[in-house]
């Protein structure tokens, strides 16, 4: 997840502590809080796009995965090599066919090698910086990844641990005091509405009296709670409930994906045609290269934590693991009774808050 300074001030959680189920309006869209004291959001548990770096019995690690960085590659590599293919074939061939409505009789060879020097010139400086730019993207993009720390959830200790960048020394909350939410957020276009969805979490760091904000897009907000979901199963019950360590892209990912794709021919699922748009679409963006630099990114990873958080990530004794507070429990409880009668996350939070607002217009 990145850490960005998005909402700090609309949300106001240094000053306005939410609670799970609560809905907050800021100036371009709404929140959905599911902590702190996160309780069951009966969603399925999820990790689209491959967040969790490493998962076993003592703590979660989630960051940014290598994921799509092949996918990014190839489209750096494609953009030089269209415009070569454009500028030096595509557009003398077209000067070319211009032999066959011309009054002078020249031959198609005349207008193709007239206009192949400068079609080849103008490819040279616009193939150019068109790689540069696809260079840049691709190394920055690992630059940033290198710079950052994976956020680690400590299920035997139930504590979250944060290093804010640029610092070495750890914020650590409190499992069930961490506050996430899920938003939606809309803006306008020329074109109309446009909507995007955030996974936020915030870490309260009581020594420089701040609140960190690591959000991450989400493709629906549905996407956003199963990831939630899959990290409480994961501190509230163990790895075996949660989705495993993400994979990562290399070298076997092209095997891969070369496998399936003759498989699915071999299944009619794919026709001649298709085969060879694939053959032919790897090539122009250099066969492995894109999946080999994928795997040297993924050997260049995100910035390892210290040795100064080594001793809090060590396995306990049971006997020593921190336990849920009897408050979350007795609410845990009663939303998944509530789920097991057929409501949802939502109508659960809406009728408990019907319920509070009509005893205090009894009471008052």
């Amino acid at each position: 997840m990145s850490s960005k300074p998005t909402q700090q001030d609309e949300l106001d959680l240094k000053h306005h502590r939410p609670t799970a189920g609560e809905t907050r309006r800021f100036a371009t869209g709404e929140a959905l809080f599911l902590s702190p004291r996160p309780v069951p959001t009966g969603q399925t548990p999820m990790d689209l796009g491959g967040s969790f770096l490493d998962v076993n019995d003592v703590y979660l690690d989630m960051g940014s995965s290598n994921q799509s960085k092949s996918f990014q590659t190839r489209v750096a590599v494609s953009l030089p090599m269209v415009v070569i293919i454009v500028c030096a074939i595509i557009l003398p061939t077209l000067m070319g066919f211009t032999a066959f409505i011309n009054p002078f009789g020249r031959s198609f060879w005349f207008y193709f090698s007239d206009f192949f020097e400068f079609g080849l010139s103008l490819a040279v400086w616009a193939g150019g910086g068109a790689a540069l730019i696809g260079l840049y993207a691709v190394i920055n993009t690992t630059r940033t990844k290198a710079r950052t720390r994976p956020i680690r959830f400590n299920r035997q200790r139930r504590e979250v641990c944060y290093f804010p960048d640029g610092s070495d020394e750890p914020v650590i909350q409190p499992w069930e005091e961490t506050v996430a939410w899920v938003s939606v957020s809309t803006g306008f276009t020329g074109a109309g509405v446009i909507s995007s969805y955030t996974l936020g979490i915030a870490i309260d760091d009581p020594k420089s009296d701040k609140v960190h904000f690591l959000t991450q897009e989400i493709m629906t907000p549905v996407h956003g709670l199963g990831k939630w979901e899959a990290i409480r199963l994961y501190m509230e019950k163990g790895p075996e409930f949660c989705p495993g360590k993400a994979s990562y892209e290399g070298l076997h990912t092209f095997d891969k994906e070369r496998e399936e794709m003759q498989e699915e021919y071999r299944h009619n699922e794919r026709s001649a045609l298709g085969i060879g748009w694939w053959y032919l679409m790897h090539l122009i963006t250099w066969w492995r290269f894109p999946y080999w630099v994928a795997e040297r990114d993924h050997r260049y990873s995100m910035k390892s934590l210290p040795s100064s958080i080594a001793e809090w990530s060590k396995e306990l004794p049971i006997e020593q693991w921190a336990k849920p507070s009897t408050e979350l429990k007795e609410q845990s409880a009663k939303i998944e009774k509530a789920f097991v009668q057929g409501r949802d996350f939502m109508t659960y939070f809406n009728a408990n808050l019907n319920e509070t607002k009509a005893e205090n217009s009894a009471n008052s």
